[in-house]
């Protein structure tokens, strides 16, 4: 059975996320969306957005707010967070 779980990260990571694309990207970004995925790596053991969802939001505290990123439009991102032994 698959697991997920859901992330509110910003809406300008989602074409890095979902497609591997981070010329978009600023210095800052690209070093948080790093940090983000290394995190996920270690707790998960991979990083893999499956989903995303379609209304952004403006909100100051998301997940993204450990690694530096300050309020911005966010997305709900889904990633599979099945453990593969």
């Amino acid at each position: 059975m698959i697991q997920t779980e859901n992330y509110d990260l910003p809406a300008h990571w989602a074409c890095a996320l979902l497609y591997g694309d981070e010329s978009g990207l600023e210095t800052e970004d690209c070093e948080a969306l790093e940090a983000f995925t290394a995190d996920m790596i270690a707790q998960y053991g991979q990083c893999l957005a499956i989903d995303v969802s379609d209304e952004p939001s403006f909100v100051t505290y998301h997940d993204a707010k450990p690694y530096g990123v300050l309020a911005c439009e966010t997305l709900t991102f889904t990633f599979d967070t099945t453990r593969r032994d």
